[in-house]
């Protein structure tokens, strides 16, 4: 009787790991990876030869070879090291994994080590954030319906209407959302964020059923500048590595990487017919570049000061930046054949300077204005033919991150330090403010 119940017991804790979930790359070691081991396995350190920003820098391994060998945990170099099987035991200096974060490894190794980042929706257990004040907003996007609106939150994107109700919550990984952007039908949402001084992500969610596509974990720092092409198949951004990545949009991988920049990279736009890209940094220069090569073409502008900003007129080839220096230039992509690199000769219109850094830029649906928020709170709005001042945008409590006109162009939407979203008209009249985030005020 004892044998039969021992088999028995047996048989049921087989069963019960037969029954167990599949691991996943992207939900459970992707995680594990970012938060114990790339400070010290990433491009700027890479210890032992060892990239673990993606799968393939984890499979092709390092020094002591491949990382995993597929079905085989016991003859993996990482599961010896990560238990202490191999010295020094990883991740050096720190704290070891538990034994139950260890298993992860070995059952996903087992498993066959696949790789599904970017082929099967990521499920995220993160609960959503309780808000005890507004937090700031650093992005926000009109859905093109011009209906809903995208907020960046704390480890979340806010949907909200125009006039302020929540209408949904997209929870993920990112401390950070730095960029939100719609595709053209409005069905897909990208995001790109990460956590400072540890990675960047690149989101893609399904609107409609709220659900994450797909996420990407790349760089060692937040990624910046998030802008679709016009056809809405390719995302590019910048990152603090002072590199332009760009992803597809339909599986989220990283398809491209251009290193043209000597700095940080915080904007990026592509031009309207999305074969070509512009980036600005904080080496003060606007880049060209060619999208399918990822060739640099010619710096667009002459070198001034750091720019932190970049918009593209809605029908030609043509660019608004802004940064340090506080004065909002428009300039033609294509420079004119006799004119020398590296000068002005690209200018259009140069505008009035603002009280602050420019931190954000905007240019309306119809190209005849433009919009420019500083760090000081200072907003304005610019005839783009005429170059004069059309309204000042006042009110704010704290810097502008993020500038935007309705997709109907008669107002014009700042988001900030204070964690309110105001609409003006163009003349600079407040029309109404709200906090999208959903405060919970505390009860005496």
């Amino acid at each position: 009787m004892r044998w039969a119940l021992r088999i028995a017991v047996a048989a049921l804790c087989a069963a019960g790991l037969n029954a167990q979930e599949k691991v996943s790359f992207a939900r459970d070691i992707q995680p594990l990876l970012t938060r114990q081991c790339i400070a010290c396995h990433q491009p700027q350190s890479r210890q032992a030869d060892l990239l673990l920003t993606s799968y393939s820098g984890f499979r092709q391994g390092g020094r002591k070879g491949p990382a995993f060998v597929a079905g085989a945990p016991e003859k993996s170099v990482v599961v010896q090291y990560l238990s202490g099987e191999a010295k020094p035991q990883m991740p050096l200096g720190g704290k070891p994994l538990s034994d139950q974060q260890i298993d992860l490894f070995r059952r996903w190794i087992r498993e066959g080590a696949a790789d599904d980042s970017s082929s099967a929706p990521v499920e995220l257990t993160r609960e959503p954030t309780v808000y005890r004040a507004a937090p700031f907003i650093t992005a926000f996007a009109f859905a093109p319906d011009g209906k809903s609106i995208a907020v960046s939150g704390y480890h979340e994107i806010l949907l909200v209407s125009t006039e302020g109700k929540l209408l949904g919550r997209l929870p993920g990984r990112s401390m950070r959302i730095h960029s939100v952007a719609f595709s053209p039908d409005g069905a897909t949402l990208a995001a790109v964020g990460g956590d400072p001084a540890q990675a960047g992500e690149v989101q893609f969610w399904d609107v409609a059923g709220r659900k994450l596509l797909h996420s990407t974990v790349t760089s060692t720092d937040t990624l910046f500048g998030g802008a679709l092409s016009p056809d809405g198949k390719l995302l590019a951004c910048g990152a603090a590595d002072k590199s332009i990545r760009i992803f597809e949009v339909a599986t989220g991988k990283e398809v491209r990487r251009m290193d043209h920049h000597e700095d940080w990279v915080f904007a990026t736009v592509f031009g309207v017919d999305g074969k070509r890209l512009v980036s600005v940094g904080r080496d003060r220069a606007a880049k060209l570049m060619e999208v399918a090569t990822g060739r640099f073409i010619e710096n667009v502008n002459l070198l001034k000061e750091p720019l932190f900003a970049v918009a593209r007129h809605p029908r030609r080839d043509w660019v608004l930046v802004g940064g340090q220096e506080r004065v909002p230039y428009l300039y033609r992509m294509d420079r004119p054949r006799a004119m020398r690199i590296a000068d002005d000769s690209t200018l259009i219109r140069k505008f009035d300077k603002l009280d602050g850094p420019i931190t954000a830029v905007a240019i309306s649906p119809d190209g005849s204005k433009i919009a420019a928020g500083a760090e000081s709170g200072d907003v304005r709005v610019y005839d783009a033919e005429s170059g004069n001042l059309l309204g000042r945008c006042s009110g704010h409590e704290g810097g502008i991150y993020s500038v935007q006109f309705t997709p109907d162009g008669g107002q014009v939407v700042t988001g900030g330090f204070d964690g309110q979203l105001r609409f003006y008209d163009t003349a600079g009249k407040l029309l109404r403010s709200f906090v999208p985030a959903p405060v919970e005020v505390s009860k005496k």
